[in-house]
């Protein structure tokens, strides 16, 4: 006959049923918790993705830089967007995504990144640097008043339109630094469009990136 007392394995037993019970419960409210910001992606393997830009060489030097959670969060939507590139579908769909939870602004942000049109601004920035006070605010200014320093041309957009819409933003905002991006069948617009911008914020300095669907002006005006 065992000598073992039965209702002091009963209580053991309960007690480490409960431990184990409450520890994956515990495990899985982490995770869920961690996921909390992600869920609206709903698609595992692209949660993923943008969780591991977290640790990514931008995002860490963003984060110096960028005190808004939301617009760190919205660097690193960008740079999947980015890893994304060669999966048009995925891409497309985190697109949507970030359009319908942070409509039109979030997802220019995220494609200011994407594009690598933020590195580059960040780059002027720094070849003038003051203080890295400055640049934090300078920073942070471009990205919270992105469709103020920014047009981005629709496909089904013409340079009329264009042109109209960067005098528009150039007289009402003074900027320091404007830039014009088109993607895909705007870029050809932007292209086209060229010659005539120059002309028209002829006290800038001109600066052109084109690469493969991409095409991108920046203008830096003088005695900013």
């Amino acid at each position: 006959m065992s000598s073992e007392d039965p209702v002091s394995s009963a209580v053991e037993g309960a007690t480490k049923g409960f431990l184990e019970f409450s520890s994956e419960k515990i495990i899985l409210w982490i995770k869920k918790f961690k996921n909390k910001e992600l869920a609206f992606i709903q698609n595992t393997q692209t949660i993923e993705l943008v969780r591991e830009q977290y640790n990514s060489g931008e995002s860490k030097f963003y984060k110096n830089y960028v005190n808004d959670t939301r617009l760190l969060f919205l660097i690193r939507l960008g740079l999947t967007l980015r890893k994304l590139e060669e999966d048009k579908e995925r891409q497309q769909n985190l697109r949507d995504k970030i359009f319908q939870k942070y409509k039109t602004e979030g997802l220019h942000i995220a494609e200011f990144v994407q594009s690598g049109v933020l590195n580059r601004y960040t780059g002027i920035l720094i070849e003038e640097l003051n203080s890295i006070e400055n640049l934090q605010n300078e920073i942070e200014e471009v990205l919270k008043n992105i469709e103020k320093y920014t047009l981005f041309v629709k496909a089904d957009s013409n340079k009329y339109e264009i042109l109209k819409k960067v005098n528009v933003k150039a007289i009402t905002n003074s900027p320091c630094i404007f830039i014009v991006s088109g993607f895909k069948n705007a870029a050809k617009l932007v292209s086209e469009s060229v010659e005539d911008l120059k002309f028209l914020l002829k006290e800038y300095e001109f600066e052109r990136f084109s690469s493969g669907e991409k095409e991108i002006l920046f203008f830096k005006r003088n005695f900013c």
